[in-house]
């Protein structure tokens, strides 16, 4: 069966509590274990017959991790893979919520940030929402993470969050620089074979108005491409695969993808690529595969086999 697997951070952790890394060594097991029983393939050769099954590495939110570590390990082994760009920090120096968030988590203990957060807003309802961050064993990271990322507005989450990491990174444009994917990264990424597609402008949930989420979220970042690399992209990945609504949103805005030249968007629903509707693509996240935790590629996809 042909899957996609989802990445986001390949890394050493070195200090950054505040996320959970892929380590390099173990994402580099990874691709050697599915290139035994699957064709790791450009996006473009999709449609193309393979005697094995097919398999797509994606990686959201374009941090510049991948390409110091997961680009490296593919460009060795001459393995394609795609990779989302997330425009709005490199064109407006402002870091998404959710990134400061895994800056603040990192460098701050939980107890200060709820101490913080509890004190400041109702969070009476925390304890049962926060379920959404049920990989999370730490109940006071849940609640953090949930809070910051939902139940505040943005611009409150982003006033508490900036008022703490201008402690720890003052320089914020320096911050960015070393932080994401940069225009040299991807032209090289581009010109080695890899899929290079759109993510977002700023991070942003979905919102309700797919023709406003198309303009503010995922045109600019259409543009940029376009602009930097010459890129005409037609793959997509919502971030956060589209939040809280994000069947509303791809419902509403699959109609604009595709008028706009999109041919494929991958979700974040668990699953294989097998039986999708025909735009949307869902993943497997790459810590459900080997080395991680089960013992083959196989065993995870009869796993899911069986969930269809």
């Amino acid at each position: 069966m042909d899957f996609a697997v989802m990445y986001h951070y390949v890394r050493p952790r070195s200090g950054w509590n505040g996320i959970f890394p892929l380590l390099p060594e173990e994402f580099e097991k990874q691709i050697d274990l599915i290139s035994k029983t699957h064709n790791i393939v450009h996006l473009d050769e999709l449609n193309k017959k393979s005697v094995k099954p097919q398999c797509v590495l994606t990686f959201d939110d374009g941090t510049r991790d991948q390409y110091v570590y997961a680009y490296d390990i593919l460009k060795k082994k001459g393995i394609p893979a795609y990779f989302t760009v997330m425009s709005g920090p490199m064109l407006t120096g402002i870091i998404p919520v959710f990134h400061l968030v895994h800056v603040i988590l990192s460098f701050k203990t939980d107890e200060e940030i709820w101490e913080l957060l509890s004190s400041r807003y109702d969070v009476s309802n925390v304890e049962e929402e926060s379920s959404i961050y049920h990989y999370e064993p730490n109940r006071l990271r849940r609640f953090n993470k949930y809070v910051l990322n939902f139940m505040l507005s943005q611009s409150e989450s982003r006033e508490v969050l900036e008022s703490i990491f201008k402690t720890i990174f003052p320089d914020s444009l320096s911050f960015i620089k070393n932080f994401y994917l940069n225009v040299g990264d991807l032209k090289e990424m581009s010109q080695s074979g890899m899929a290079i597609g759109v993510h977002c402008h700023h991070h942003a949930p979905y919102n309700g108005n797919p023709h406003e989420f198309y303009k503010n979220e995922i045109m600019p970042c259409k543009a940029f491409l376009k602009e930097t690399l010459g890129i005409n992209s037609q793959w997509y990945t919502p971030a956060f695969g589209g939040g809280k609504m994000h069947e509303r949103m791809r419902n509403e805005i699959t109609p604009i993808l595709r008028e706009n030249g999109f041919r494929k968007g991958f979700t974040v629903n668990p699953g294989l690529m097998n039986g999708n509707d025909g735009f949307w693509i869902d993943r497997i996240d790459c810590v459900q595969l080997p080395p991680s935790r089960s013992s083959s590629i196989n065993t995870v996809i009869e796993q899911y086999t069986t969930n269809v």
